[in-house]
């Protein structure tokens, strides 16, 4: 939390693959851009990291009756208290699975700023490296496909909206993870995704383009929520 808050917004941080030996909770791959000094920010680590240094994604799936409740009442909280107009979800990988499945459910008209998201954590090798041991632990949520997370994305009123960046080089993310995404929302408005011609692979986003990107994102967020609320007030 800045001393002087300047952005308008809280922005809510998950990591994606992240070797917990070389960080101190909470990790996150992201959180060079230029407004990150000037906003409230939230950044979580995977409850999993407590238990285990073999688990390097962040699905964020244990403990999740009581992590999650609190997550959402922290955002609360830190809206009301700052006076902020919304929140942005922040994720790289299997942490864009999580912020976007919790930018879903937590209710809101926000945003979901993600980078090569899962879809399905099931089909990849991590997870049976790294979560499938976990499955038996009674705090351990079961997986859910985004695509089935996301089956009320266009709800009579909601102004919450979708931004999705991939590097170039990452076309099985493209292909396999994000292109299921975007086709279960196809036809809805608020959803974008967008391809970087940098040359780079899965998750390597240059700190300039993550920064003009998200600005670009939250403009388009910004004036999609103003029309979802010119509509709503038309129709009353």
């Amino acid at each position: 939390m800045p001393d002087v808050v300047e952005s308008p917004y809280l922005h809510i941080l998950f990591h994606g693959f992240s070797r917990i030996e070389k960080h101190v909770p909470p990790v996150f791959a992201r959180k060079q851009w230029k407004q990150a000094q000037t906003s409230v920010c939230l950044s979580f680590s995977d409850p999993i990291h407590l238990h285990t240094q073999d688990s390097c994604c962040g699905w964020f799936l244990l403990g999740e009756e009581e992590f999650v409740p609190h997550m959402y009442g922290l955002r609360t909280s830190l809206l009301e208290d700052h006076a902020l107009k919304g929140t942005v979800w922040h994720g790289l990988s299997s942490g864009g699975y999580a912020a976007l499945k919790h930018c879903m459910r937590a209710g809101g008209d926000d945003l979901a700023f993600v980078v090569s998201p899962h879809n399905d954590p099931t089909v990849l090798p991590q997870w049976e490296r790294e979560a499938e041991p976990f499955s038996h632990l009674s705090a351990m949520a079961a997986p859910e496909t985004m695509t089935d997370i996301l089956a009320d994305w266009a709800a009579p009123g909601s102004g919450r909206s979708l931004y999705a960046l991939l590097s170039e080089q990452d076309s099985y993310f493209a292909l396999e993870h994000l292109r299921p995404i975007m086709r279960g929302l196809s036809g809805s408005q608020g959803v974008r995704a967008v391809m970087l011609r940098d040359g780079r692979g899965h998750g390597f986003i240059k700190d300039a383009d993550y920064d003009s990107q998200l600005h670009e994102a939250i403009r388009g967020w910004e004036e999609y929520r103003a029309h979802i609320s010119q509509t709503v007030r038309t129709d009353k």
